[in-house]
């Protein structure tokens, strides 16, 4: 933890790693507990030998002032989880938090402020007044990251009434029967009263207190059961829609518990396995219900895989574990959840009437980005998100091979494309390694500081072909490969003992092997659009500001898996490694290239269907990666005959690898 005055904004600031003090609070909490019951044992048992009673007071006075200060840890810890927190500058994983709100006063206002949520939450929705159903909702906006409310609120309302109490709520807007209508007033409010309360219970679901330990045992464990009780006979009526269905619509917004998520995870998947294979028999419904669960985005919300993908997306280590968790597949034999859930599931039409939705799949490529790459989507890798855990690593290994096995898994959900590049622009140099014939020293040409995915020459070609065939997927290939490229050379040209070869001859490799990445790419992109018969896609002011929305993040994490072997300690790029060069290029495929003075410059990519006009791209860019990294031209105009030879062998290994078939 570490003060500041923060930056010109008012007040005093703290940077806080969520992990780390949320790692501090449950060691404090536990040992206090420890220390409490020990030394009150022996300050009994010894007091009647007259000794023990002034030190062991003193150890009771320790333990009393680790409970007193457990809120105020705890307070930060909720504050430190807000999504939208800026960072702190210098320090990876650490957030800035406001100290002035970290108060006991500020405590004692979000306690009071969770009994009267409370009050008015468990009231019969249909009896709340719109003043009422306002207040309930501001107090949610106003509340969910102040310690305790979110905890005491979730807590006591106890794991089925929360889910009684959302798809009570959010049927308010819907007549009970045909030709009935609806008096409710606030129905346009119903999206964020979803949000609010979603934020709220996932940061209820990160407290350890008593009430909310038992509420994520039991929301796990009524997860496949109806929220409601069947009414008696003959008329029972439906007890409603499974728990799943209503809980995964409150996990769209929030960061839940990682260690909650998995768990819940694990029984949804069980449960979805069994629904989903009775669906297709006589009676089976599948995910089906007929009431309004879902106000977020353009899908029902019946298929409770969505929201906990969309869950998954925030927590990237609960992604990872689940995603490489295993169950008994349709032969009894192990099989990971990527595997059911990429390769086999059926995954159900669950758009609202009038409007085409893929959420569901959708939300899995963000989730799988998390899972393998350590951060959300849309965000920046740092040092530490570079270094690949076994399992992320073996994670994305999995997603190449099952591309490559079968292009179809992708090309019918093409849409996910533009996930599977953005993963790919973080495995830069697991995917150089693969396509490199020189397997002694390809792996110190191609640097890494974690565990190195495992993919085979063949399986890399077919699975980038595959993803470039969607024109999403191929602007972000080769965008990223490029600003890798021009990273790494700029990085061995400031440390040319780095690598076996001279500079001059790690430049000349690294300009083959962009060629050959580009060449694959561009043939992937150029397959599609002769078979679509389409026009050549125009990189036009338009597409800049396309760019302009993912270019940043995707141009920061690839220069960061470049530099990150030749950092320092604390994730100082040693020897001023600041990306110039990846910089440059990513203007320049933006912008153009080159200007003689009278304002005009060079564009690239702008016709996949010509294949000479991307192949002459391809070295251009190239050749500036190698002007902005080493200023030389004679290096340049090297590269340029390296990167053209490239680029042709790439015909060879998408032949010869069966991509385009």
């Amino acid at each position: 933890m570490r003060a500041d005055e923060g930056g010109g904004s008012p007040g005093v600031f703290s940077g806080i790693d969520p992990d780390a003090l949320k790692g501090t609070i449950d060691s404090v909490r536990r040992d206090q507990d420890t220390l409490q019951s020990r030394a009150a044992y022996y300050r009994t048992r010894l007091a009647y030998y007259g000794i023990g009673d002034t030190e062991l007071g003193d150890v009771l006075k320790v333990a009393a002032w680790a409970r007193d200060e457990l809120p105020m840890l705890k307070r930060r810890h909720h504050l430190a989880m807000r999504m939208e927190n800026d960072p702190y500058p210098g320090f990876e994983g650490v957030v800035r938090i406001d100290e002035a709100r970290v108060t006991r006063a500020a405590n004692a206002v979000a306690a009071r402020d969770a009994k009267r949520a409370t009050e008015l939450a468990k009231k019969n929705p249909q009896d709340l007044s719109p003043q009422e159903f306002d207040e309930l909702n501001a107090l949610l906006a106003a509340n969910y990251d102040e310690y305790p409310f979110a905890e005491k609120l979730v807590g006591a309302l106890g794991a089925k009434k929360t889910l009684r109490l959302w798809s009570d709520l959010s049927g308010l807007g819907h007549p009970d029967g045909y030709g009935q209508t609806s008096d409710f007033q606030r129905a346009d409010e119903l999206d964020d009263m979803q949000k609010n309360l979603s934020l709220t219970i996932a940061a209820a679901t990160n407290s350890d207190s008593p009430a909310m330990t038992k509420w994520k045992k039991d929301m796990v464990a009524i997860g496949d059961k109806p929220i409601r009780d069947f009414g008696p006979s003959p008329h029972s009526g439906s007890a409603g829609p499974e728990g799943f269905v209503v809980m995964s619509n409150l996990m769209r917004y929030g960061d839940y518990d990682d260690k909650f998520l998995e768990d819940y995870g694990t029984a949804l998947i069980k449960e979805d396995r069994r629904v989903l294979e009775e669906a297709g028999q006589l009676y089976g419904t599948g995910w089906g219900t007929e009431e309004h669960v879902n106000h977020l985005g353009n899908d029902r919300g019946t298929d409770p895989l969505t929201g906990y993908m969309k869950a998954l997306a925030n927590s990237p280590d609960a992604a990872t574990a689940f995603f490489m968790a295993e169950q008994k597949g349709e032969d009894g034999k192990p099989e990971s959840n990527f595997k059911y859930l990429f390769e086999e599931r059926k995954w159900p039409n669950d758009s609202m009437p009038g409007k085409e939705s893929v959420t569901g799949l959708n939300s899995m490529g963000h989730a799988l980005e998390a899972a393998t790459t350590g951060h959300r989507p849309g965000e920046q890798a740092t040092t530490e998100d570079t270094k690949h855990s076994q399992d992320q690593a073996d994670l994305f290994s999995a997603l190449v091979k099952s591309v490559s096995e079968d292009q179809d898994r992708l090309r019918s959900h093409a849409f996910l494309s533009d996930s599977f590049a953005n993963i790919s622009a973080e495995y830069m140099p697991d995917i150089h390694r693969a396509l490199d014939s020189d397997k002694a020293n390809g792996a110190k040409l191609f640097p890494l500081p974690g565990v190195a995915a495992q993919i085979q020459k063949y399986d890399a070609a077919r699975f980038l072909h595959a993803v470039a065939r969607n024109k999403e997927g191929y602007d972000r290939l080769n965008v990223s490969q490029h600003v890798y490229a021009a990273a790494l050379m700029e990085a061995y040209a400031k440390h040319p003992d780095a690598y076996p070869q001279n500079t001059k001859g790690t430049i000349n490799e690294l300009a083959y092997e962009t060629g050959l990445f580009q060449g694959v790419i561009g043939a992937g992109r150029h397959f599609q659009a002769d078979k679509d018969g389409m026009d050549a896609d125009a990189r036009d002011n338009a597409w800049k500001d396309q760019v302009g929305t993912w270019g940043g993040s995707l141009v920061g994490s690839a220069t960061a898996i470049a530099t990150a072997p030749f950092t320092g300690p604390g994730g100082v790029v040693a020897g001023g490694l600041a990306g110039t060069a990846s910089g440059e290029i990513f203007n320049g495929i933006l912008e153009g290239f080159g200007d003689n003075g009278d304002g005009l410059k060079q564009q690239v990519y702008k016709n996949v269907q010509n294949m000479g006009q991307v192949e002459d791209s391809a070295i251009l860019t190239t050749q500036e990666s190698v002007k902005a990294a080493t200023g030389s031209e004679e290096e340049e105009s090297r590269a340029g005959h390296a990167a053209g030879k490239g680029f042709r062998d790439a015909d060879s290994l998408v032949s010869d690898s069966e991509a385009a078939a």
